[in-house]
């Protein structure tokens, strides 16, 4: 193979929310320790994909619309307070009063550092673990928009206090309110950090020639970072998961400069058990408290199809590119109990369609003709979701030291 042969690329060793790295069929040299950094940051986050395919942003997908049937389902002194209204003469006042919108506005941002470390267990087995440390960062704030509730206090204020008190409603405030008796944690802003899912990965090159290579690689998930929290609405909740994701990749060498390398994978998720709150019914969007059980989580297994295109400019510098298309099963949920289990599973499948972009210079070649000091790989990748179904956009920046002793 034309690329270096100490370049290993430990596909996914952050799993796949902190790296999308372009998959190669390379694995270290026997006895050749490979330690590296990645330093990266998700983007676009906000933004989804929902189940129609229609890229939304999460202040639109997430917006409630409190008109009179909302709030009678919402609140029960909101009913009284719309069937009041509508003995007011012959207008319907009760069933056309409408609190607005409340959009809740968000604006994460996730970062990333991942010591990693590689060894060539021998010339064909490679061996590696990483370590994501993550930094979640979220403004959260909750505005109250199209109401037509100035029309209702200027005709109605001072009739009675509690009609007032139901006039000046605050949607944002009402809604922390109802959040904290349910046992829920406030909507505010965050700013934490935490370790991530430490990753074990094996890679194995079991056919090799001239023009060509297949690997077949391992890499285990464990479950070391922030558990399911049913409590707290705006937690990423995609930690603390048990899965094997096995690839299968096959490179061919299409000119001196010019590889390509399609590959397979599948995310198989271990079952496990979470402490959830389970919907009474489809309307239920805030379960309270006492719906909270122990339920048993398969969450659905993704397989991925891609391809990566690598162009060795030089003995230094090499640009990538590559696209893949993603899709997993649906979530699957049970219990001791008879609940809606069915409803924690709802738009819990995912497709996706990622490209990717990276260029990388290494000055390992340069060390053998003793004209670099030490011998690394610096890479920057960037990656994207450009279509897909119930899945975040994820726009991703990454940056890749490696060296090797």
């Amino acid at each position: 193979m034309k690329r270096s042969a100490v370049l290993v690329t430990i596909l996914g060793l952050l799993g796949s929310f902190c790296a999308h790295a372009l998959t190669s069929t390379n694995v270290l040299p026997e006895g050749i320790n490979s330690p590296s950094f990645r330093f990266g940051m998700i983007d676009g986050i906000d933004q989804k994909y929902t189940e129609n395919g229609t890229l939304m942003n999460l202040g639109d997908y997430k917006s409630v619309i409190f008109d009179a049937s909302h709030l009678a389902k919402f609140n029960q002194d909101a009913k009284k307070l719309i069937e009041a209204l509508n003995r007011f003469g012959s207008h319907s006042l009760g069933d056309n009063f409408n609190l607005g919108v409340l959009r809740v506005e968000t604006m994460p941002k996730v970062k990333y550092f991942a010591p990693v470390f590689a060894r060539g267990v021998t010339a064909k087995w490679t061996l590696g673990v990483g370590l994501p440390i993550v930094s979640y960062e979220n403004k959260i704030s909750l505005s109250q928009q199209f109401s037509n509730i100035e029309y209702y206090r200027a005709q109605f204020s001072g009739l009675s206090p509690e009609l007032d008190e139901a006039l000046n409603t605050n949607l944002g405030q009402a809604t922390n309110q109802t959040l904290q008796q349910k046992g829920y944690k406030a909507l505010t802003n965050r700013s934490e950090s935490f370790l991530g899912d430490v990753q074990v990965a094996s890679v194995y090159k079991f056919y090799e020639d001239k023009s060509q290579a297949i690997i077949y690689q391992a890499q285990l998930s464990i479950p070391t970072g922030p558990q399911y929290d049913p409590d707290d609405l705006a937690a990423l909740n995609i930690f603390g998961r048990t899965n094997v994701n096995n690839t299968i990749a096959y490179s061919k060498q299409l000119t001196s400069r010019i590889s390509v390398v399609p590959y397979l994978s599948y995310i198989l998720n271990i079952p496990d058990q979470i402490t959830a709150r389970v919907p009474t019914n489809e309307d239920d969007t805030l379960p309270d408290a006492n719906s909270k059980e122990g339920v048993k989580r398969q969450l659905g297994n993704t397989a991925t199809l891609g391809g990566n295109l690598f162009y060795e400019l030089n003995d230094s510098w090499t640009f990538g590119g590559g696209y893949e298309y993603a899709t997993k099963d649906e979530d699957h949920f049970s219990g001791s109990k008879n609940s809606r289990y069915d409803l924690l599973a709802l738009n819990t499948d995912m497709k996706a369609q990622r490209v990717k972009a990276e260029v990388s210079y290494s000055s390992v070649k340069s060390y053998f003709k003793k004209t670099a000091l030490i011998p690394m790989i610096v890479s920057i990748e960037v990656s994207d979701v450009i279509a897909g179904m119930n899945v975040e956009r994820q726009l991703v920046q990454e940056l890749n030291l490696m060296m090797f002793f």
